[in-house]
């Protein structure tokens, strides 16, 4: 059974408030995705929590019973994270990740754990998304940092969500103009064998891929963002890559072509006895779960 913390926190708020968008709202997030994350936590109890046939909604019998349990699970964990915090034990954990996640989002992660978990230092490794995850099967590294992957997590990996990504169709803001009613566009490609190619080509309809015509191919987003920035095409660019850019105004959005929305970040581990590690992989999401990465 692999259940989340934040399923448990999403069902007790649910149980408050009896409405599904509110408490969506409350969790900040979308009302589908609270609603996938409610069917999953059903899903891995094996019993429906939720009368969604009253209005308002109430708890099944099951729900009832559940109540006090998910309670009790989120009130230890709390209390885990809190003697992690506690103590003078110094951990460095080993953190593999892209280049991409390597600059945009390990930094913020950084900044989370040197705020809440000041006895925690962080050792990164960057390589490419195959070499990351070999990095973390072979136990070379205590977290894998990467874009989520339904094959990670057939691997049996335990995983924490950190949030949203959009990959924005971007130019260089001079060229825009011109760019998004040509027959024609100058693209700069991930390369088709990483997994960002393969998310934006599959993210493309044929129409939009007559439209592109692609001038080189890279990697890694922050390559394609210098050549985006010298005027040599256009690029899905990761919006955490490119804030300072369009607020700036050297960056737009290309109308005409959509935003990849389908992404997410998630830190990855190997489940393991080590108590140890157990109560760090608690304390770490539990801050990362109360803090904005954005």
């Amino acid at each position: 059974m692999n259940i989340e913390t934040k399923w448990l926190q999403d069902f007790l708020i649910l149980s408050e408030t009896k409405n599904f968008s509110l408490a969506a709202q409350l969790r900040f997030v979308t009302q589908p995705a609270f609603s996938r994350r409610i069917q999953a936590l059903e899903k891995s109890l094996g019993c429906k929590l939720i009368d969604r046939r009253t209005n308002p909604l109430s708890l099944t019998k099951e729900g009832i019973a559940f109540q006090p349990t998910a309670q009790s699970v989120l009130h230890l964990l709390n209390n885990s994270a809190e003697k992690l915090r506690a103590t003078s034990y110094a951990q460095e954990l080993k953190i593999a990740a892209t280049h991409t996640l390597a600059l945009g989002i390990f930094p913020k992660i950084l900044k989370t754990l040197k705020r809440r978990l000041p006895n925690v230092s962080a050792e990164l490794q960057i390589a490419d998304a195959d070499d990351c995850t070999k990095l973390l099967k072979s136990n070379n590294c205590d977290y894998l940092l990467a874009f989520h992957d339904e094959e990670l997590l057939s691997e049996g990996y335990e995983r924490f969500e950190l949030g949203a990504v959009k990959l924005l169709p971007v130019a260089l803001s001079s060229q825009v103009n011109a760019w998004q009613t040509a027959t024609k566009v100058p693209y700069l490609a991930y390369q088709a064998s990483i997994f960002l190619g393969r998310t934006v080509d599959n993210a493309l309809d044929q129409q939009t891929k007559s439209r592109l015509d692609k001038v080189a191919s890279s990697s890694m987003a922050d390559s394609l963002k210098t050549m985006v920035m010298q005027g040599l095409g256009m690029a899905w660019l990761p919006e955490f890559a490119i804030e300072k850019e369009l607020q700036e105004e050297k960056l737009s959005i290309i109308t005409g072509f959509d935003d990849i929305n389908n992404l997410s970040v998630s830190l990855y581990r190997i489940p393991s006895s080590d108590h140890t590690k157990s109560i760090y992989w608690q304390g770490i999401t539990q801050a990362l779960e109360n803090d904005d990465l954005n």
